[in-house]
């Protein structure tokens, strides 16, 4: 997977403008996403499955009209910290995400809306960021958009139960302040904007849309990791509901191809999804 370096790389899609950051990759091993004792030689042939991969984090800035949105804000410091993410080897730490918003010319203060696709931690550890007296809302205007479903998980309600840092300074900061909005089905923020729900990933996995003159985008979390889940459905994560997860996705691919539109997964380059011999293929989006 490549990684996009800078201040982001910018699209149009109608008369809307979408910025897509990394913020850092991570180092995965495919047996540590896929079940190990499951016969994964179809998909991936010969691949090494213990081999260390880097999979990107992305996060995405979108405004449409009077609306300026960021999904899935994410934070690699937070991410990398002991007993989380591992960072590969030699990698140079980025940007945050607030300095790679400034350089594309965007101010936490214009974000108006924050949404989350899932809860899963690297997308959204970068709702609050972190201050001497505690965590603050990275973007103090904004609605905070998350899935109730997601919010109602049994390990979501142990962590606040405990006390885990990794929600109570986040999530939790932005409870606290008033600003948490739980959502359980389709919303439309005005301006093209829309959210909905695309669960399997997790129980609330919901998709963000955007919509303008005849073009559309869409930033789908992490119902696609991989190429090969776009070309290959039935293919799930070992922590996902598999049977949702495929029905999503043959919902999802089915549009996407009929609108050509963007597609912006959470640990992909941009793409499209077409048809090929009836089943979906990816293309890559050119930078």
């Amino acid at each position: 997977m490549s990684a996009v370096s800078g201040p982001g790389v910018s699209y149009r899609v109608g008369r809307g403008r979408v910025v897509s950051f990394n913020l850092g990759d991570l180092e995965l091993r495919l047996d540590e996403v896929f079940d190990p004792k499951a016969d994964l030689s179809p998909y991936f042939g010969g691949r090494d499955l213990s081999a260390p991969e880097a999979f990107p984090t992305r996060s995405f800035y979108v405004s449409s009209g009077s609306l300026r949105a960021v999904v899935d804000p994410s934070d690699y410091g937070r991410l990398v910290s002991p007993g989380h993410f591992r960072a590969p080897p030699g990698s140079a730490p980025p940007l945050p995400l607030e300095e790679q918003l400034a350089a594309a010319g965007v101010s936490p203060d214009s974000v108006t809306h924050v949404v989350v696709t899932h809860l899963h931690y690297d997308h959204y550890a970068g709702v609050t960021r972190a201050t001497a007296d505690g965590p603050s809302l990275a973007f103090p205007s904004a609605r905070y958009i998350i899935p109730a479903r997601d919010w109602a998980m049994p390990d979501m309600v142990d962590a606040r139960r405990k006390g885990d840092s990794d929600v109570t300074e986040t999530l939790g900061a932005v409870e606290a302040a008033g600003k948490l909005e739980l959502l359980d089905g389709p919303l439309d923020l005005g301006e093209g904007l829309t959210v909905e729900p695309f669960p399997g990933e997790s129980p609330g996995h919901q998709v963000v849309a955007l919509r303008s003159d005849g073009a559309s985008c869409y930033f789908v979390g992490d119902l696609y990791h991989l190429v090969e889940e776009v070309e290959h459905p039935e293919l799930a994560a070992a922590w996902a509901d598999a049977p949702a997860l495929l029905a999503s996705r043959r919902i999802f691919s089915e549009r996407a191809a009929s609108e050509r539109a963007l597609v912006l997964p959470g640990h992909l380059p941009a793409g499209r999804i077409g048809r090929r011999g009836g089943a979906p293929s990816w293309a890559e989006e050119p930078a």
